[in-house]
C-alpha cells in the first residue's frame, strides 16, 4: 500500500515562517470538527537538518525519530547491503560514545532503542523517559558525524549480516518468494537487489567503500529528526541546535541529482519455479505497479484491500474461509515505493492442484471480480477499515513520530497530508473498477512458487 495513509490534520510551523491553521485545542491533539489534530512544529537548521517537534505531556517519556534518506536504491555497484550493513554499525561505536556504550546508555535509562532500513530511507529510534532527552542526543549526534567503524567490530559485523540473511532469506521460503519476486518485478532498476545485499557484496566490502558511503549520505542535510512526546518545544529546539548545528552539511547531497521514476518491463506471462522448504507451495502473482504518490496507487491501495485484504475480502471468502479450503492463506497488495510500485496476490496452497491451473484459475476469477464485486458498500468498508487502523497507530508517540517522518521523507512536506486524505476520499467506485483491469487483466505479470518439490535453486 502506499506508505503513507493520511486522515488527520497537523498544524505547522517552520522556522523562517508560520502559514498554516492555528489548532484551537490542546497540544496534545484532539478532535476538531470530527477530525483528529496534532500541532507539530517543523525548523531546518542553516545545515540542513529537518526538526519535527510534536508535544504530548500526558505521560513523561518521548519518542525520538531521525531519517536519513538512503536506502538500498542508493548503493553502487558492489555495494548491495551497504546501507543495512551502516544500520548495524551505527550501534558500534563512535568517537564520543565508544564499542558498547550506546546500549548501555539506553539501558541505564531504562529505554528502548532500534533501527529499520528500506528501499528509500534509514531510520534509527529511540523510546525514552523524558528526562534522558540530551543524552540520546549526545548520542544521536556522535554518531551520526563520528562513526568509528571499527575494523575488528566491521569484520565480525559481516558474519552477524550473513547470518541474518540466512534466517530471512536462504531458509525462509516467504523470504526467498518475497526477494526473488521484488529482483524479477524491478529488474534494471536500484530496486533489483535485496535490502540486506547479496552474499558475494557483504562478504566483498571493504571498510574504505563503507566509511565513504558513511560520509556522503548520513550528514544533516539528508537527515529527518522528530522528537514527540513531554518535551518544551524551546528547550529541545535548543538543545538539537547545540549538539547538531555544527555538524558539516554533505557536499556529496548538495550536488545529488533527482531520483527518477521507473517503469517494470516483464516478458509477458512469466513463470518460475523454485527450490525451497515449504511443505505446501507459496506462490505470488505480480503485476506491474506505480510510484508512491500517483492517483492510480491510491486507487490501488483500495483495490488490493477489496480484493484481499482482510478475512472478509473476496479471495479470503473464496479460497479459505471455505468448507473445503483451496488455500491456507492469502492476500493482495499495493507496494508503491518511492520510485516504482509491483500489485501482488500471494499465498500458501493448501491441497494438491496443478500450479499452473491454480494461476489460470485466479486470473479467470479476476474477471469476475473486476466486474461484480467492486461496489459502494466494499469501498466505503475499506476507507472506513484504514481510518481506524491509522488512528491506532497514532495512539503512541512513536507511532506519531514514525508517520511525522515518513510524510516529510516521501512527500518533502508532512503538511501534504491534506492532498492525500482528499484523494483517498475522492476516489469511485468506477476508478477502482477501472484500476482492476488495469491491474489484473493483463498478461503482463510475474508467477512464482517455493516448494519443497521445486528443483531450480534460490540464487539471489
Amino acid at each position: 500500500m502506499q506508505k503513507i495513509k493520511v486522515f488527520f490534520i497537523f498544524a505547522l510551523c517552520s522556522l523562517m515562517h508560520c502559514s498554516t491553521t492555528k489548532v484551537d485545542s490542546a497540544t496534545e491533539g484532539g478532535l476538531v470538527n470530527g477530525v483528529y489534530q496534532i500541532e507539530a512544529k517543523k525548523y531546518i537548521l542553516p545545515n540542513g537538518l529537518t526538526v519535527i517537534l510534536s508535544q504530548n505531556t500526558k505521560l513523561p517519556v518521548f519518542s525520538i525519530y531521525s531519517f536519513y534518506k538512503v536506502g538500498s536504491k542508493d548503493e553502487p555497484k558492489g555495494m548491495t547491503g551497504a546501507s543495512h550493513f551502516l544500520e548495524h554499525m551505527m550501534f558500534k561505536g563512535a568517537k564520543r560514545f565508544g564499542p558498547g556504550q550506546f546500549d548501555k546508555i539506553i539501558e541505564a535509562n531504562g529505554g528502548f532503542s532500534n533501527a529499520y532500513t528500506n528501499y528509500d530511507q534509514t531510520v534509527y529510534y529511540e523510546k525514552m523517559p523524558s528526562a534522558a532527552l540530551e543524552n540520546i542526543l549526545d548520542l544521536e549526534a556522535d554518531r551520526m558525524q563520528n562513526l568509528l567503524l571499527e575494523p575488528t567490530g566491521f569484520k565480525s559485523e559481516k558474519q552477524v549480516v550473513l547470518e541474518e540473511r540466512k534466517m530471512r532469506y536462504e531458509n525462509s521460503p516467504s523470504g526467498q518468494r518475497y526477494v526473488t519476486y521484488m529482483n524479477k518485478m524491478m529488474k534494471n532498476t536500484p530496486y533489483e537487489h535485496p535490502v540486506i545485499g547479496t552474499v558475494a557484496d557483504v562478504k566483498s566490502v571493504s571498510r574504505d567503500s563503507v566509511f565513504k558511503y558513511f560520509k556522503e549520505y548520513y550528514a544533516p542535510n539528508n537527515a529527518i529528526m522528530v522528537v514527540v512526546g513531554d518535551i518544551n518545544y524551546e528547550k529541545t529546539l535548543s538543545a538539537i541546535k547545540k549538539k547538531f548545528g555544527k555538524i558539516p552539511a554533505s557536499k556529496f547531497i548538495n550536488n545529488r541529482k533527482e531520483d527518477k521514476k521507473y517503469s517494470i518491463e516483464l516478458s509477458k506471462n512469466t513463470v518460475e519455479h523454485y527450490h525451497g522448504k515449504s511443505e505446501n507451495p507459496l506462490f505470488v502473482l505480480a503485476f506491474p505497479g506505480v510510484p508512491y504518490g500517483e492517483r492510480a496507487g491510491y486507487v490501488g491501495d483500495l483495490l488490493g484491500s477489496i480484493l484481499g485484504g482482510s478475512k472478509s475480502s473476496y479471495l479470503n471468502q473464496k479460497y479459505v474461509s471455505t468448507k473445503s479450503p483451496l488455500l491456507n492463506n492469502i492476500v493482495a497488495f499495493n507496494h508503491t515505493i518511492k520510485n516504482a510500485g509491483v500489485f501482488s496476490i500471494q499465498g500458501e496452497i493448501s491441497r494438491p492442484i496443478g500450479l499452473s491451473n491454480f494461476k489460470n484459475m485466479l486470473l479467470k476469477d479476476f474477471k469476475t471480480f473486476c466486474a461484480n464485486e467492486i461496489t459502494e458498500r466494499n469501498l466505503q468498508k475499506v476507507k472506513n477499515q484504514y481510518l481506524l487502523d491509522f488512528y491506532r497507530e497514532l495512539e503512541t508517540n512513536a507511532g506519531v513520530a514514525d508517520y511525522l517522518g515518513s510524510v516529510e521523507l516521501y512527500k518533502g512536506d508532512f503538511s501534504q497530508y491534506v492532498n492525500e486524505l482528499k484523494t483517498y476520499q475522492s476516489i469511485t467506485v468506477d476508478e477502482v473498477k477501472s484500476s482492476c483491469k488495469d491491474f489484473l487483466l493483463t498478461n503482463n505479470h510475474y508467477f512464482m512458487t517455493v516448494w519443497k518439490k521445486n528443483k531450480k535453486k534460490f540464487d539471489i
